[in-house]
């Protein structure tokens, strides 16, 4: 798997991230961006992962999901569950990232557990 996300990832990432308040994007170990136009600066000069930040509902937990490039496909990846757990979106189907990691997650919580709604 690769260790970096495409610019065209990044940039398609952000923008599907401007349409939630619950889920936060940022770098690899640093905090979220504050706004879009930071996360843009920062991607045109970093290629390094992304990472987002996902509560959970009811409870005083955030899930994080590091998003990679592989060829045309988005990659999330989840590593805190016993068993990692990745999902892949192609990049021509990016309305589909918040259901396709949303549905990655759950998948794995507890039952009665699920991530906050994109």
């Amino acid at each position: 798997m690769s260790a970096k996300i495409s610019e065209q990832h990044a940039k398609t990432l952000i923008a599907v991230m401007e349409q939630t308040s619950n889920w936060k994007l940022h770098p690899e170990k640093k905090p979220a961006f504050s706004s879009s136009r930071d996360a843009l600066d920062y991607v045109e000069t970093h290629n390094e992962p992304l990472c987002i930040e996902i509560p959970v509902v009811g409870k005083d937990k955030q899930l994080s999901v590091k998003v990679t490039s592989s060829g045309e496909d988005m990659v999330f990846t989840h590593i805190s569950f016993e068993e990692p757990v990745e999902t892949r979106v192609h990049n021509s189907h990016f309305k589909l990232i918040s259901s396709s990691v949303a549905d990655m997650l759950n998948a794995k919580l507890p039952e009665g557990e699920k991530v906050a709604s994109f």
